[in-house]
């Protein structure tokens, strides 16, 4: 195994470090402590429960909800009562399962990844000994080595962060967890995402498979209720001392919707003294611009019915006036399963109504064009 040596040397807290947190209210980085997290008390409480069960935790929801917040501040809170450690895992951008195992492998502290020789064939440092980079060796099965690493890890949280993107060799993946989920007692692991690629074949797990019956327990991340919204951005904005209007917080809400996210970044901006009229516009076009390219990304490969559909759901619509696109019954269940339980972007009210549940998401499917299909004559 290469080695990278390691640069700069260890160093003890700084004065910076040393002083006492202060919680912000609008702060760009996760909350990682539960006094930071804001209106999801019942949700964490019931993530520190599920933990102290051993169970498996998935955290699920939109975009801008919260979910690594709240893996954080649970996965925090249960190790300083149970004195655990915590590892945290960013998977946005690993699709195969060696790329996966690989950046879990690079957060695992140097003594298992000496352990684990075998299969690595290079690892490098940063400056204060985290691991930053590991590569397998060619012939080295990440599966096997998956399996190894997570036996070897005790006492330990495993925050698997935005886990849905690993669409390649998902089996071979959820083997390697099960095998530590049926070996290794003291590891607890905290999926975030949403309910597709690894969470759903989780959640969908037959007699068959080594998790049947065990699938983690689910914790589903909904917008904010207008009222904890308001609350959020009016104690925000004591604490930065910037005076608002009622009416520049219904306006906030009207346009951006609940989801914490947007929110945050909405405050951050006004505690940096940026007018409410230019913090809503510069919010709201990031906001739909991203959604945008969300809803583009998962029309990716679909019938140009599946577009009509979604424009459709701009004023909500019942089945029967989806089905007027043409789109056949079979493919329309599917989409709407994806926009309900893999997106959280679309709702069914109480009156069969399918809507989007986020402002944003409405205001991005307005702006969606429609494709002309043309055809070349014979």
């Amino acid at each position: 195994m290469k080695t990278t040596p390691r640069t700069g040397s260890g160093s003890t807290l700084n004065e910076k470090e040393k002083v006492q947190k202060r919680h912000l209210i609008f702060d760009q980085r996760p909350r990682k402590d539960k006094e930071s997290l804001f209106g999801r008390s019942e949700e964490l409480n019931k993530l520190i429960n599920a933990l102290h069960a051993k169970s498996w935790v998935a955290v699920l929801g939109p975009r801008m909800a919260g979910k690594t917040s709240l893996a954080w501040a649970g996965a925090n809170a249960f190790a300083e009562e149970m004195k655990y450690n915590v590892i945290f895992v960013d998977l946005r951008n690993a699709e195969t399962s060696r790329q996966a195992t690989e950046k879990i492998l690079s957060r695992l502290p140097k003594s298992i990844l000496d352990a684990l020789s075998k299969y690595i064939a290079e690892v490098s440092f940063s400056a204060r000994d985290v691991s930053a980079s590991v590569k397998l060796r060619e012939n080295a099965a990440a599966k096997n080595a998956l399996e190894d690493a997570l036996f070897a890890l005790k006492d330990t949280i495993l925050i698997l962060d935005e886990v849905q993107n690993v669409k390649q060799g998902v089996n071979n993946f959820l083997k390697a967890l099960a095998t530590a989920f049926n070996e290794n007692d003291s590891l607890l692991v905290i999926f975030t995402g949403s309910y597709a690629g690894v969470v759903k074949k989780l959640f969908e797990a037959t007699h068959k498979d080594s998790l049947y019956g065990r699938p983690p327990i689910e914790i589903l991340l909904s917008p904010w209720p207008e009222w904890v919204a308001a609350e959020f951005l009016r104690k925000g904005f004591e604490q930065c001392d910037v005076n608002v209007t009622q009416r520049e917080i219904q306006e906030t809400i009207w346009r951006l919707g609940t989801l914490p996210g947007w929110l945050n970044l909405y405050g951050l901006r006004r505690c940096l003294r940026t007018s409410h009229e230019e913090s809503l516009q510069r919010v709201f076009e990031k906001a739909v611009n991203e959604a945008l390219k969300e809803l583009e990304h998962f029309l990716e490969g679909r019938s140009p019915k599946a577009r009509e559909v979604i424009k459709r759901l701009v004023y909500g619509a019942t089945w029967g006036e989806l089905e007027k696109t043409g789109i056949p019954k079979d493919t329309l269940s599917r989409l709407l399963d994806a926009l309900t339980k893999e997106l959280f972007i679309v709702v069914k009210d109480e009156i069969g109504v399918y809507k989007f549940s986020d402002p944003i998401y409405r205001y991005a499917a307005e702006r969606l064009p429609i494709l002309i299909v043309t055809t070349t004559p014979s």
